[in-house]
């Protein structure tokens, strides 16, 4: 069975669509040089005196250790997320075999909007019953922690809690150690018998993780609501730390959402793009994960097809009181019109039925897939940018990136777009293939706490033994 051909040629049979397009079609020379420009704002990032003048800024995650698979225990894992949290026991025991139990835990408002110190009492108590169900409250475990906010971290087991998302009104934990918070808490059930050894972020668990089943893993890739990347780095090109000079690498938290808030992009945005900023809850910042976050895309989709909507280049005529309430378009929208078929577009109509816009030409819905598709595949390119530029900078022959995101794991095209413009960008004498992670940062947070265990008591320690 021939497939079917897309019937239209945007240049041709919606011009004006095709013009607002093209802005979104980045050339490889504008994606090398947002690559090269990323470059030195890491390198300013991890220096010692250019580091406050970054939009990168590269957090010290003071992980200088990475698993190797032969690692084996059980160990403990908090993840702390902006809708939930989720308590894990962890196993590590023969080769790529991980046994996870967990319990999800949902924060009651009541005591989200209080006081940062109920927040923790309330998780305290949840992880008192947990390891009491799972018979493991007297063996004294390491625990690890999957934190989804931002954090200023002076070690690997100090991290001061610098904002929380929306969910979140405790702001009593605001400047506080999150560490030093559960164990408190946790101090309130002598009990039990849990050792909490540190504190990482999400993309640090999610290589972690994964560098455990394989271990060539150098990266780790956010792409969902929020945009973000860790990778390793030697230890002698991160000027602020002043830890064990034995260390050969460490994990760096790029936090890279703010790249481009002094204006590093301004020569790839468009006008959209600034509406969708200017009319952000936070104007001039995370300017790069306003390229490929999932609200952003969708809400750039939204914004361009108000405007042909008031100009008459699309839907003519139909309502424009429901498409027009900023960021009612979602990414799983999106997702499901570029999922149609070339020439099909039974799902973008369903998506436009629940706007009130009804029984549309065909043309338009072409037209909408198009919007769509400039959107998401220039995010890929210039998260691209981003993901060759760490790449470059790591210079090994191969490397797993740990991925975690819905929008690479759904998204019809985002993958495959992402992939053709990473290597033509990266220096082809390195190597490196995108891996979906099974296992959540949590798993990732479990071993960190087992390694640090052995650093902490100099390897005398029955709880995590390596397997060689």
């Amino acid at each position: 069975m021939t497939a079917k051909v897309n019937p239209y040629n945007p240049e041709v049979d919606f011009p004006e669509v095709y013009k607002i397009c093209k802005m979104f079609m980045p050339s490889d020379s504008e994606l090398e040089k947002v690559m090269h420009m990323m470059d030195k704002e890491i390198t300013m990032g991890l220096s010692r005196d250019q580091h406050d003048r970054s939009s990168v800024p590269c957090h010290l995650s003071y992980v200088t250790d990475l698993p190797n698979g032969r690692e084996r225990g059980q160990f403990l894992a908090l993840e702390m997320m902006p809708t939930n949290c989720r308590i894990m026991l962890v196993k590590f025991s023969s080769e790529n075999d991980i046994y996870t139990s967990s319990r999800c835990v949902l924060m009651p408002h009541t005591v989200a909007a209080t006081k940062g110190t109920e927040v923790f009492d309330f998780l305290a108590a949840n992880i008192a019953t947990f390891v009491k169900d799972k018979k493991v409250d007297k063996e004294n475990l390491p625990m690890g922690i999957g934190f989804a906010f931002t954090l200023n971290k002076t070690a690997l087991d100090v991290g001061y809690l610098v904002s929380w998302t929306k969910e979140f009104g405790a702001v009593g934990a605001i400047g506080k150690d999150v560490v030093r918070l559960l164990r408190e808490a946790l101090a309130k059930y002598p009990e039990i018998a849990i050792e909490v050894m540190g504190i990482i972020n999400m993309g640090a668990g999610s290589l972690l993780a994964l560098c455990w089943v394989q271990p060539d893993t150098r990266m780790g890739l956010i792409m969902g609501s929020i945009a973000n990347s860790c990778y390793v780095e030697r230890i002698e090109k991160c000027e602020l730390y002043h830890g064990d000079p034995s260390k050969k690498v460490m994990i760096i938290n790029s936090d890279w959402a703010h790249f481009g808030d002094t204006g590093q992009l301004d020569f790839i945005r468009n006008e959209f793009d600034r509406q969708m900023d200017a009319e952000s809850i936070t104007p001039g910042q995370r300017i790069y994960e306003k390229f490929s976050g999932a609200l952003c895309m969708a809400e750039l989709v939204r914004i361009i097809i108000v405007r042909l909507m008031q100009k008459g280049f699309i839907f003519e005529n139909d309502r424009r009181d429901y498409i027009g309430i900023q960021w009612k378009l979602d990414m799983v929208s999106l997702m499901e019109i570029e999922s149609d078929p070339p020439g099909v577009y039974t799902k973008a109509q369903e998506v436009m039925d629940k706007f009130r816009i009804r029984h549309c030409k065909e043309r338009d819905l072409a037209a909408l897939k198009c919007i769509c598709s400039a959107v998401t595949n220039r995010a890929a390119m210039v998260v691209s940018s981003g993901v060759a530029c760490l790449i470059n900078r790591m210079k090994l022959p191969h490397i797993s990136i740990a991925v975690d995101g819905g929008i690479y794991r759904l998204h019809p095209n985002f993958a495959k777009v992402l992939n053709k413009y990473t290597t033509i960008l990266v220096d082809p004498r390195y190597k490196f293939d995108f891996v979906v992670t099974q296992d959540s940062c949590g798993v990732g947070a479990a071993i960190m706490s087992g390694m640090a265990h052995v650093q902490k008591y100099n390897n005398d320690s029955k709880l995590f033994e390596m397997d060689y």
